[in-house]
């Protein structure tokens, strides 16, 4: 695996506006962990991503849903990471460089394309699609803990 250096990341000290997003950014995830029972997810992998679909009958929680996904996508083009705690997180912003993102907002809620052509990090995109999908069924109790970080994969013999 090569290393990706994220060449968006950010080391000077928080800024008033970059605190206040983040605040807004955790508010609105808080948010959607509280109602996790009124979204709905699928999960597809591909070889060299996911595609996920995510909804809601609550137009609330469809107006939640449409602001933090392009604004986790956004901080993810910045470098300003988030889940610092978390070893898949980490990994996910060290890699953002090799990780693209396409996003549908539907008038029922989300769909997400994320892929790379670097295969050393479709497993990090594959274990956050499974971290989103535990945040849905599981709400805070999921959100709490670090999410299972995938475990490097041995070449296949010939």
């Amino acid at each position: 695996m090569h290393m990706h250096r994220n060449r968006h990341h950010c080391t000077t000290p928080r800024d008033p506006h970059r605190h206040q997003r983040h605040e807004h950014d955790k508010a609105v995830f808080h948010a959607l962990l509280d109602r996790h029972q009124a979204i709905e997810r699928t999960l597809e992998k591909r070889p060299d991503g996911i595609r996920s679909l995510t909804r809601s009958d609550d137009p609330e929680v469809v107006a939640l849903l449409h602001d933090h996904v392009p604004s986790m996508h956004e901080r993810l083009l910045q470098g300003f990471a988030l889940r610092r705690w978390d070893p898949l997180y980490v990994a996910i912003f060290e890699y953002a460089d090799a990780i693209d993102m396409d996003i549908r907002l539907l008038p029922d809620g989300v769909e997400v394309t994320e892929t790379s052509q670097d295969p050393s990090v479709v497993p990090l995109l594959h274990a956050h699609g499974e971290a989103v999908d535990a945040f849905v069924r599981a709400g805070h109790i999921a959100a709490s803990q670090p999410a299972p970080f995938p475990r490097p994969t041995q070449p296949q013999e010939a």
